[in-house]
C-alpha cells in the first residue's frame, strides 16, 4: 500500500510538471525570473521530505552554511528545469548564456581518435552540459535510467533528443563500448547510490557505494574520460567547465580507480556545494558494495 501511494504521488507530480511545462513554455525568456520566484515558494511544500533528507546528509564541514546551501540547492533545481524548458529562448535572448572553460581538454581528447567519455553528475545544470556538447559538434550518446514514472522519462527524454542527444537505456555498457569503438562520444552520470552493484569508497569522509562503469568503459575502450560540470554564475549565465581527464591505472585495484573519479566529484561539490542534489541517499546500504 505504501509503495502504491508513493507511485501515485510521483505520477501526480509528473502530470503537474507536464502541465506546468505546457503553460510555461508559451512564455518568453523574460518570464524566467518570475517563474523562479513562484516555484521557490512551492518547492519547500512539494519537496519537504527531500529538503529534510538533504539537511541530514549534508557533510559536517558545511554545517555553518547549511541554510544557504540548502536554499541554493533548491534554487539550482528550479533553475535547471527552467533552463531545460526555455533553453532555446534563453540562448536567443543572450547568445553568451552558456560559456565554456577547458575546451582544450575536449579538443585534445578528440584528437586521440579513441572515442570520448564525458563524466557528469547531478550538479549544476547537467542537462545543458549535454546540449552544449551537441552544439560543439559532438553529438552525445548518454547512458540514462528510467525516471520513477514513465511520464517523466518521456518528458525529459523528449528535450534531450530534440537537442541532439541519443539515449542509451538498455544493455548500456556493451552499447557504450561499441559506440566508443566507433569513435563516438558517450556520456554518463555516476553519482547515484550503486548499493550492491557498486564498490565502497570514501565520499566526504564516509563510506559510499559508487559504480565501476566509468572505469570499465575507460580501460576497455582506452578512450579519455573528461569530467564536465555546468556551474551557475552570479550574472545568471552558465559556465560549462571541462576538466583534465581522469587517468585510471591498469593493474590498480577497482577501488582505487573508482576513488579517482569520486575525488573529482567531491572537489566540484566542495567548490559549489549549493549545486549538488544532497537529498540523494548516498550512504544508505553502502555496506552492500564490494570492498575488493
Amino acid at each position: 500500500m505504501r509503495d502504491t501511494l508513493k507511485r501515485y504521488k510521483r505520477m501526480a507530480r509528473a502530470y503537474l510538471i507536464k502541465g506546468l511545462v505546457s503553460l510555461m513554455t508559451r512564455l518568453e525568456a523574460p518570464a524566467v525570473p518570475k517563474l523562479k520566484r513562484l516555484l521557490l515558494k512551492a518547492f519547500p511544500i512539494i519537496f519537504a521530505k527531500e529538503i529534510q533528507r538533504a539537511r541530514e546528509l549534508l557533510p559536517v564541514e558545511f554545517a555553518e552554511r547549511s541554510d544557504s546551501i540548502i536554499a541554493g540547492m533548491a534554487e539550482n533545481q528550479i533553475m535547471t528545469l527552467l533552463e531545460v524548458f526555455f533553453y532555446e529562448k534563453l540562448l536567443a535572448a543572450d547568445p553568451d548564456f552558456v560559456q565554456i572553460e577547458g575546451r582544450e581538454y575536449i579538443d585534445n581528447a578528440v584528437a586521440q581518435n579513441k572515442g570520448l567519455i564525458i563524466l557528469s553528475s547531478h550538479f549544476g545544470n547537467w542537462e545543458v552540459a549535454g546540449y552544449t556538447l551537441a552544439k560543439m559538434g559532438l553529438p552525445l550518446h548518454v547512458i540514462a535510467r528510467e525516471q520513477a514514472v514513465d511520464q517523466m522519462t518521456r518528458l525529459m527524454n523528449s528535450f534531450r533528443e530534440n537537442r541532439g542527444i541519443t539515449l542509451i537505456m538498455h544493455n548500456t555498457i556493451p552499447a557504450a563500448l561499441k559506440l566508443l569503438a566507433n569513435k563516438k562520444t558517450v556520456g554518463l552520470l555516476s553519482d547515484l547510490n550503486a548499493r550492491e552493484r557498486g564498490y565502497q569508497v570514501r565520499f566526504f569522509g564516509r563510506t559510499a557505494s559508487f559504480y565501476n562503469a566509468p572505469v570499465l568503459m575507460a580501460l576497455r575502450s582506452r578512450a579519455p574520460l573528461v569530467p564536465v560540470f555546468a556551474e551557475r554564475q552570479k550574472n545568471g549565465r552558465l559556465l560549462v567547465r571541462f576538466e583534465k581527464p581522469v587517468e585510471f591505472k591498469r593493474g590498480d585495484s577497482m577501488l582505487n580507480n573508482i576513488q579517482r573519479y569520486v575525488d573529482r566529484y567531491e572537489s566540484a561539490y566542495r567548490r559549489r556545494p549549493d549545486h549538488w542534489c544532497w537529498f540523494h541517499e548516498r550512504y544508505e546500504f553502502a555496506s552492500l558494495g564490494r570492498i575488493s
